[in-house]
């Protein structure tokens, strides 16, 4: 005796419904990454459109095909997120075969490897990941990747100002520096967004990095560092996606878009400071070829 599916019964209200996730199973995902192997801890959401002919999902194959697709302490075969991402959207819609669209996102640590020979340090820097891959039944694919990862700025007005009224030269000049935190992403048709190209991006655009363990030697050389590079958050926003696009300019289509957002946390005033920018491929190229950014 067949058992009674009631996803497939009629609605009451026959509309689409644009999104039905499973939202926030946690996952492993090992990678066999060109940086070695590595497992992130992940929190996903999968989600499919609902035709207006059916009453529901059903919400265990979305589950199965995370399972399967992220398979625990076992290491995957996938060399970047984004490739287990999109085979998690192709696999919804072969088991949902009543949707038109799915998603797979995930937001996850990783412990990035920084090395910098000014100061001569090597640390595992915090970065925060969220990625998004969206595939349509026609074919049409979109990818959403995006870091965070926080930062040192030292304010270049406060140092100039100093250094006009004590008669004082820069970057030997006292200023105030504060942690910021910057994001990065890119919105795409293109699966081909290396993480680590971004992670660097976002890295040099800060005044200086900040970093877990400093000894006295290693804390002058980096206070000399943000010291010689000061930067407001509006410089290490175009900084920012400067850097990307000169990374991926000529890789991605026209209508790609870059997204920056910064946060000072301000260390002399009682409020923080944010910038944000927000370009397509083809507004940056014209930007920087009128320099309008």
């Amino acid at each position: 005796m067949e058992l009674p599916d009631v996803q497939k019964n009629a609605p009451g209200i026959p509309v689409e419904i644009s999104k039905v996730c499973v939202k926030g199973l946690y996952r492993r995902l090992c990678l066999d990454s060109d940086d070695g192997n590595v497992c992130l801890d992940s929190k996903i959401d999968a989600c499919i459109n609902l035709p207006k002919k059916q009453r529901g999902i059903h919400v265990s194959r979305s589950v199965e095909a995370i399972i399967e697709s992220f398979s625990g302490a076992r290491y995957s075969g996938f060399k970047k997120i984004e490739d287990a991402l999109e085979y998690l959207s192709e696999m919804l819609l072969r088991r949902h075969e009543y949707a038109l669209k799915a998603s797979a996102s995930l937001k996850t640590l990783y412990l990035y490897r920084y090395i910098d020979d000014f100061i001569g340090l090597e640390d595992y820097i915090p970065v925060e990941i969220a990625m998004k891959s969206e595939i349509y039944r026609d074919g049409l694919k979109r990818f959403l990747i995006c870091i965070g990862l926080e930062g040192m700025t030292v304010c270049p007005c406060a140092q100039q100002v100093y250094a006009y009224f004590e008669g004082s030269y820069p970057p030997n000049t006292p200023s105030h520096s504060q942690r910021s935190k910057l994001s990065i992403a890119i919105i795409t048709k293109e699966n081909i967004i290396d993480i680590n190209d971004l992670i660097k991006a976002a890295l040099s655009s800060f005044s200086a990095p900040s970093l877990n363990l400093l000894k006295r030697r290693d804390e002058y050389r980096l206070v000399k560092k943000a010291f010689e590079t000061p930067r407001f958050i509006e410089d290490v926003a175009r900084e920012a996606v400067y850097r990307v696009y000169n990374v991926y300019g000529d890789k991605l289509s026209g209508d790609s878009k870059i997204v920056v957002k910064v946060v000072s946390f301000e260390s002399i005033h009682p409020y923080n400071l944010y910038a944000y920018l927000s370009y397509t491929i083809d507004e940056l190229r014209e930007a920087i070829k009128t320099k309008k950014l």
